[in-house]
């Protein structure tokens, strides 16, 4: 009993001290809580359209008939050169351009409209642009409106709001990035202990090792529940629908984050021999993590290696579970394997951690 009451006053007074310091506060509050409220809304709100991406080589009344038909439905139109659509196409950063050829007006005046289609070698034929495009093509040859598509929104879960999953995505991908980087920066303080004798006094008070390293363990998790409850609860104030997927499936996508953020933080501290060091594999560790994970753009819209690569990030698995809780199975059966990982991150990086932060009680 002595030992949990020592890892627990440890753990609250490392806690207590980090929250003492204003810039602690900002950069582990209320630098999180801006881009979950602020900057995620930007990032949902900017790809909910279906993109259409035209290479107008015509530039007749046709043509531009044709492009204002398709501005004219709830997609993002954007016009681009030849070049420019084949490099994007190359980079799989959109799945389909559409061409108007020069001769795609006398076509249309033809009956037979001229119409190319440039797609990406995982296009399935047959999507809501390609669609659309043909039946405007269609229309202007014949004099025709275009008929109305059919289109129907259904959401991952019944319970759940389908349009506001991207914006959910968002806010805990940032989580995920912020847990990583404020728990890792926090992890310098076992340096500073070691520098300032602070450690070395309590190991001389029959403090041991083992539960120093535990209380600050358990501070670094306490800290990271702090920053996910203040972000969820900020987010769900706002209208996130964050129980979606029932609060168990949210529960373990949090703990088991906190679990591998925490276990990673213990495994840089023990890795490195200075707090400068620490705070270098903070900022550029959480930074990589969340791009190769998925926190700022969806994984779709790179090319395949580098999504390959983001599977090795333990932003990606966070997201991961809340994706896979969220539309496709609920609490614990669809996010079995993302938990699973997220755990083993954490439990290798503690002990990672732990091996190399022996040499502090020295």
């Amino acid at each position: 009993m002595n030992a949990l009451k020592r890892v627990w006053t440890i753990a609250a007074t490392a806690l207590w001290r980090g929250y003492r310091r204003p810039v602690n506060v900002l950069v582990g509050i209320g630098l999180p809580l801006f881009f979950g409220v602020v900057v995620s809304s930007l990032f949902a709100g900017s790809g909910n359209e279906t993109r259409a991406v035209v290479v107008d080589l015509d530039g007749g009344p046709a043509a531009q008939a044709f492009v204002k038909g398709l501005e004219a439905t709830p997609m993002q139109v954007s016009r681009s050169t030849r070049a420019e659509a084949e490099e994007q196409l190359a980079a799989a950063r959109i799945p389909l351009a559409l061409v108007l050829p020069e001769d795609f007006s006398a076509s249309v005046a033809a009956g037979h409209p001229h119409l190319e289609l440039l797609h990406g070698p995982t296009y399935e034929p047959g999507g809501l642009v390609e669609r659309r495009a043909r039946a405007l093509a269609a229309s202007l040859a014949t004099g025709r409106p275009a008929p109305e598509l059919p289109v129907r929104t259904v959401p991952p879960r019944d319970m759940a709001d389908a349009d506001r999953y991207p914006y959910l995505r968002i806010v805990f991908g940032f989580y995920a990035m912020f847990a990583l980087s404020t728990l890792m920066h926090q992890a310098y303080e076992l340096h500073e202990e070691r520098e300032n004798g602070t450690l070395a006094r309590m190991l001389a008070l029959g403090v041991p090792f083992a539960e120093v390293v535990a209380g600050r363990a358990l501070a670094l998790w306490l800290e990271g529940a702090v920053q996910g409850a203040v972000m969820i609860g900020a987010t769900a104030a706002l209208g996130a629908p964050w129980l979606g997927a029932g609060l168990p499936a949210l529960a373990l996508s949090v703990l088991a984050t906190l679990v591998c953020a925490s276990g990673l933080a213990l495994a840089v501290a023990g890795v490195t021999r200075t707090a400068a060091q620490v705070n270098n594999v903070a900022v550029l560790g959480s930074t990589a993590a969340a791009m190769l994970g998925g926190a700022f753009w969806p994984l779709d819209v790179v090319p395949e290696y580098v999504q390959k690569v983001g599977h090795l990030s333990p932003v990606y698995w966070a997201m991961d579970s809340l994706r896979e809780a969220f539309a496709f199975g609920g609490p614990i059966v669809g996010q079995a394997q993302a938990l699973a990982v997220l755990v083993l991150m954490g439990v290798l990086g503690a002990a990672v951690g732990v091996t190399g932060l022996r040499r502090l009680a020295g």
